[in-house]
């Protein structure tokens, strides 16, 4: 019973812990645990998102090859395709700042947001900045996302035809893959976990929870 009383306190001081970093962002905890339905809507609300931003990037590198090619007029060089290859690809890295930035600061992607919901750690409180690296890059379906799986191929296509090299291709071949596997196999492994987590939640130590 002792021991039941003292697990219970020290569950509601990291609650509140909780409750007061987040009340700093305008926001405060429940400890419901979110469900497998509303995780999935945030998740796509996201990629609406991610949509758009790669978008920016693809415009960028599109016009590099347009401009450096007088007008889609001439000869496309190597290094005008590496550059809006780079272009293309610093997609990945700048969305993956991003949302650690929107997680640093609100604990919460824009998905989450319109649906309230936020990210803390196993014992209620919000996630340092390292272990929110480590939850991103644990095959977060955010960034090892379908979307990303056509800059990969990109890559390798680039790697191929300009520098033939073949670990670069092997490599971007496989990150391709993983960024078709990585959102079913996390949707698989949290339909049958029964709080319903994730891979990447599971690796990191984080909670997705309504917030109040």
């Amino acid at each position: 019973m002792a021991e039941r009383l003292a697990a219970s306190g020290l569950a509601a001081n990291g609650r509140a812990r909780a409750n007061d970093a987040l009340g700093g962002r305008g926001v405060s905890m429940s400890n419901e645990q979110a469900g497998l339905r509303i995780r999935l809507l945030a998740y796509l609300l996201d990629s609406v998102v991610l949509f758009a931003f790669t978008m920016l990037f693809a415009t960028a590198s599109f016009l590099n090859i347009f401009l450096r090619s007088d007008y889609g007029e001439g000869h496309v060089s190597d290094g005008a395709g590496w550059t809006s290859v780079a272009i293309l690809m610093a997609a990945i890295p700048a969305w993956l700042a991003a949302n650690l930035a929107l997680l640093s600061g609100r604990g919460q992607t824009v998905g989450q947001y319109v649906l309230g919901l936020g990210v803390v750690t196993e014992a209620g409180v919000p996630p340092r900045l390292g272990r929110l690296v480590l939850y991103w890059l644990a095959l977060h379906p955010l960034l090892y996302h379908p979307v990303f799986s056509g800059f990969w191929l990109l890559f390798a296509f680039a790697a191929l035809g300009l520098s033939e090299n073949a670990f670069a291709v092997a490599a971007s071949l496989a990150i391709a893959l993983l960024c078709l596997l990585a959102p079913l196999g996390g949707l698989l492994f949290a339909s049958l976990d029964p709080r319903r987590r994730a891979i990447h939640d599971r690796l990191a130590g984080i909670r997705v929870v309504h917030l109040a």
